[in-house]
């Protein structure tokens, strides 16, 4: 009814200061909003004392209120000002005294080269996550190298100091240049034409590189064509782009990485004067210890010189003549007892064949009956009238032939 006072649940009853707390919360918690990149154009920029940065973020069409507090802005390289675009990093959130939401920002830098390094860092991992950067892909670096390839401008100041350094270093060496663009249009095409001309021509190792420059002169080196030509090569490669300081794809997909071009030299071939002097020190360390073992051995020997066996050596003589003869009348012993038992198994296996034989079955009155083949009759079945056949008696044989074959009724059954 009109008039009539409506009841609201005390648990739907925000304050304002909780109902900030709580849009902060549900903003913190939206991945998609947290440590996100935005890039527009700087306006209403003040920098308080020194210390926390608060500005407006907009683009034609909107604007955000942010905040970069002194514990991120000091890394800045840059003073932010008013009409400088940049690219931001940060996460959206709530300033709850005044209920607005704005961008807490943690990273900064100038447009231009913001988007370099956003496109620097989405390549970088993209290509981690296919694994050219792992270290079971590292080729590694021959420990002399006779041919040296390098890739780099022919005019640049590190060609002559790479050059410098490798001759310096070992002057036999063999160093074929394969000159590229090493920055603007077309030098990353460049770069790696020159690095498959050197792939193909059978090297040791191939330095890619160039002197420093900005980020700009140096992002050749960041294209994924070049990082790719660069882990396809079956020829080991050290990356040597800039400075120290400077961090390039190339460097992250190279089988190794120099801070300098000067420094790539040194890398890729020994200094001669240096392996000398290992190969010295070694020879000392060798000398040594083959002394020592020398040594060891001469202490050992001495050691067996005075034992008795080797003071009076007869004596381990006079016990292996001994032991010597007693193995020999061992062995005398077992031949005639072989012998004999031998002869005597054989005594009994001639009389037990003799006994069984079919001359003392002769010598008895019988007589054995044979065919024309000399196979013994031993049935009727076997013969017919007229066969052919042989009488053999203890003193001779009688040849004839079978007048009549004819079986006996009471003959003996098998």
């Amino acid at each position: 009814m009109e008039g009539e006072k409506k009841e609201v649940p005390e648990k739907n009853i925000y304050s304002v200061s909780d109902l900030n707390l709580y849009v902060k919360s549900l903003l913190r918690r939206d991945d998609e909003i947290q440590d996100v990149w935005v890039k527009g154009e700087i306006s209403n920029f003040t920098h308080h004392e020194g210390k926390h940065m608060y500005f407006v973020l907009k683009d034609e069409k909107s604007e955000i209120d942010c905040a970069m507090f002194r514990s991120h802005n000091k890394d800045i390289d840059f003073e932010p000002e008013e009409g400088m675009k940049v690219l931001c990093r940060g996460d959206v959130g709530l300033y709850i005294p005044r209920g607005q939401y704005q961008l807490v920002i943690k990273e900064m830098m100038v447009g231009g080269i913001g988007e370099l390094y956003l496109a620097y860092e989405q390549l970088k991992e993209r290509l981690e996550e296919e694994g050219l950067f792992e270290e079971e892909h590292k080729k590694e670096l021959p420990f002399l190298p006779k041919k040296v390839g390098i890739v780099t401008s022919e005019e640049g100041a590190a060609l002559q100091d790479m050059m410098r350094i490798l001759q310096n270093r070992f002057e036999n060496i063999d160093i074929i240049l394969a000159p590229a663009l090493v920055q603007g249009e077309g030098s990353a095409q460049s770069i790696v034409s020159a690095i498959r001309r050197l792939d193909d021509r059978d090297l040791d190792v191939i330095i890619v590189g160039r002197g420093g420059g900005s980020i700009e002169d140096l992002w050749s080196f960041n294209e994924e064509k070049v990082a790719r030509a660069i882990f396809d090569a079956e020829t080991p490669i050290v990356s040597a782009v800039g400075h120290e300081t400077d961090f390039l794809i190339s460097d992250f997909v190279a089988d190794e990485r120099a801070p300098t071009p000067t420094g790539a030299a040194e890398i890729v071939v020994p200094k001669r004067s240096e392996l000398e002097k290992k190969l010295e020190e070694h020879e000392r360390r060798a000398m040594t210890a083959l002394s020592n073992i020398i040594q060891g051995f001469k202490e050992r020997l001495n050691k067996l010189k005075r034992r008795p066996v080797f003071q009076k050596p007869e004596i381990l003589l006079e016990e292996k003549y001994q032991r010597l003869d007693k193995n020999f009348d061992d062995l005398l012993n077992n031949i005639k007892n072989f012998t004999r038992e031998s002869r005597q198994r054989l005594k009994g296996q001639k009389e037990r064949l003799e006994a069984l034989g079919p001359l003392q079955t002769m010598e008895r009155g019988y007589s054995i009956v044979v065919d024309e083949d000399g196979e013994v009759i031993t049935s009727v079945a076997e013969i017919e009238k007229g066969d052919f056949i042989e009488v053999d008696v203890k003193d001779g044989k009688i040849e004839g032939e079978a007048k009549e074959v004819e079986r006996c009724q009471n003959a003996l059954k098998e």
